[in-house]
């Protein structure tokens, strides 16, 4: 497999994508979602357009945390209430005040966005974090060495997927961050 020493794939974090996003999950779970649910959907539909169409929807940071990976951009922007585009109840349950538009995201985002909810979507929030707790992307940078996080390269995202396209995908992307590295 293609190795990138001394560097990291990385993908800034879209903030208008992570507020159309958030507020569509919330919207197709009647308006309103645990904040710990929500932020486990993202990890896995990140993962998920990562694996097979070379990008993650919102980027970002990701950290392995005491209950599973978690975007830090998306934590900061939801502890925010997205500048004023949610409620932040005081028992952790996001509620959508707007009805936000969609133009920001594509059509493949919105396919996964919709396949994780399916899947996901209905699982308790505790669970879906031991669900989190058993992939080998957490595994692998859990518990943390120094602190209480530890960062989650998107090369590891991959650690638990076996699928051929997967695998390609990965070769493609590390191809496409070179590339764009030789413009910098």
């Amino acid at each position: 497999m293609h190795t990138m020493p001394n560097r990291t794939i990385k993908f800034q974090y879209d903030s208008e994508k992570a507020k159309q996003a958030v507020i569509w999950l919330l919207r197709r779970n009647n308006g309103s979602m645990d904040k710990l649910t929500l932020v486990k959907l993202f990890f896995f539909a990140d993962r998920e357009h990562l694996a097979k169409y070379g990008r993650p929807i919102i980027g970002g940071t990701y950290y392995t945390m005491q209950k599973g990976p978690v975007c830090s951009e998306l934590l900061t922007a939801l502890d925010n209430s997205l500048n004023g585009s949610l409620t932040l109840c005081p028992n952790h349950e996001l509620i959508a005040k707007e009805i936000s538009s969609t133009d920001w995201l594509a059509e493949s985002d919105l396919e996964v966005l919709e396949n994780i909810y399916k899947n996901y979507g209905h699982i308790d929030k505790f669970r879906l974090s031991d669900i989190t707790h058993n992939l080998a992307v957490y595994k692998k940078h859990w518990p943390p060495k120094e602190g209480r996080r530890e960062l989650i390269p998107y090369e590891d995202f991959f650690a638990d997927l076996t699928d051929e396209r997967a695998k390609s995908m990965l070769e493609i992307i590390y191809d496409e961050q070179d590339a764009w590295a030789d413009f910098s």
